[in-house]
């Protein structure tokens, strides 16, 4: 069975580690030096060389130049900026296009091929922002002239659920890491003594994935067959314990869901880190063939 996972928590929750304990797994770097996780498994032979699509490289040599050009107007290297950014997404779409066919006939020649680890959706969000507005720019031109942000993200929605649906089709385990940020609920937030209702106490804290528009926001818990919210517990002298859920709770309540569930407590999981893919194949494969939960 293929596991298609989405692990969202606070960095420091061992997102990365979480995705490089799969096997034959290749990361695809999003945001800096993620890649340098993958050091932590000295013993492990499986782990591909990252991918890393840099937009710059994107740009065409004459656009390169003008970034040290002091002639050249800021505004102008902002939209070549956006425009790198937009083509760095269509390179990486085709990308996946080419792993999902080289997969599927069976002519990827990759070693240990057997996962994808997409690490992290929150700063691909942002280049796939310019994306959108790059690529469908007039359709969020208004007739007065202006800029039409409700079109803008429901296109955004769309096209990133989209996306989602693409990279968890990949006949191989697909595993997407994201950062989260604490909103209030949606009818907290629409109350308007919201503040003074926060100092009494009482409101609960919402973790929701970093992600633009609430329609991408649902659909990196909603398309995946398992979201893992992730927390840590720290207690002075001892070692910090990394937590998992898969159901929601009124402590913490954080987007997690599972199609299958197979623990008996599902809103505790405690894992070893480095060790993810090992202890949750473990679970499934142990409740699929007893129908008892770990």
């Amino acid at each position: 069975m293929w596991h298609k996972v989405a692990v969202i928590g606070l960095p420091g929750s061992a997102k990365s580690t979480m995705g490089l304990s799969y096997p034959g797994v290749e990361q695809h770097c999003w945001g800096s030096d993620e890649d340098t996780t993958a050091r932590n498994f000295t013993h492990r032979t499986d782990i591909l060389p990252p991918v890393k699509l840099e937009w710059f490289d994107t740009l065409k040599p004459e656009e390169q130049a003008k970034f040290t050009n002091e002639a050249v107007t800021e505004l102008e290297v902002a939209q070549l900026t956006k425009l790198g950014r937009a083509r760095n997404v269509s390179r990486y779409r085709r990308l996946l296009y080419a792993r999902k066919q080289a997969l599927r006939e069976g002519t990827m020649d990759a070693g240990p091929f057997q996962s994808i680890f997409l690490d992290n959706a929150t700063p691909f969000a942002q280049e796939f922002e310019d994306y959108v507005e790059v690529v469908w720019g007039k359709d969020f031109v208004t007739k007065e002239g202006n800029f039409d942000t409700i079109a803008y993200y429901k296109r955004f929605g769309q096209e990133f659920t989209d996306f989602l649906r693409l990279f968890m089709s990949l006949p191989c385990h697909t595993i997407i890491s994201c950062h989260v940020g604490m909103m209030a609920p949606e009818e907290v937030a629409a109350n308007t003594p919201f503040l003074q209702a926060a100092k009494m106490g009482g409101v609960r804290k919402e973790w929701n994935p970093l992600l633009t528009g609430k329609a991408a926001r649902n659909a990196i818990a909603g398309v995946p067959s398992w979201t893992f919210f992730l927390r840590t517990q720290e207690a002075p002298g001892l070692a910090t314990r990394y937590v998992a859920k898969l159901e929601a709770d009124d402590a913490i309540v954080g987007m997690a869901k599972p199609r299958i569930q197979p623990y008996k407590n599902p809103r505790e999981i405690l894992y070893t880190k480095n060790r993810f893919y090992e202890e949750f194949n473990g679970a499934l494969e142990s409740f699929l063939s007893t129908g008892k939960p770990v």
